[in-house]
């Protein structure tokens, strides 16, 4: 029996996007640099502009029995933050306009969020994580 893996799209407009990432481990083990956000298959902006990037203005998260790191995707992926084992918490970055975008990390960025865990191994490891994100064009 696989991971239960889910991602739900809480908001998507031509400015921001929400979204609620939720995993649970069953026999699978730890992701690996798993695509969570796509920023080709968001919202154009209202000049039909595709998306190119996102900065991250907050995040929420609970975590138990793993760690969690969001990636920015370039050729060699960019850890943007590393949430610690059995933890939980806030981060608002909006008071300075959110992290840097993540169409700016690396080399050959391609703006999308990914995610990558370690630790995962017994039952009731878990994580949910909220982002909202502001995107860029």
């Amino acid at each position: 029996m696989a991971d239960i893996v889910t991602t739900t799209t809480i908001a998507d407009n031509p400015r921001e996007a929400v979204f609620a990432f939720q995993y649970q481990y069953v026999d699978t083990g730890n992701e690996s640099a798993v695509t969570k956000i796509d920023v080709s298959s968001l919202v154009n902006n209202s000049n039909g502009e595709p998306c190119t990037g996102v900065r991250i203005l907050e995040c929420w998260w609970i975590i138990q029995g793993m760690t969690v790191e969001v990636l920015a995707d370039a050729s060699t992926d960019v850890i943007v933050m590393h949430l610690a084992e059995s933890q939980q918490g806030y981060h608002n970055f909006e008071k300075f306009g959110g992290l840097p975008s993540t169409s700016s990390y690396g080399t050959s960025p391609t703006g999308d969020v990914k995610f990558t865990t370690t630790g995962s191994a017994a039952a009731g490891d878990a994580y949910q994580v909220v982002l909202r994100v502001a995107k860029e064009y």
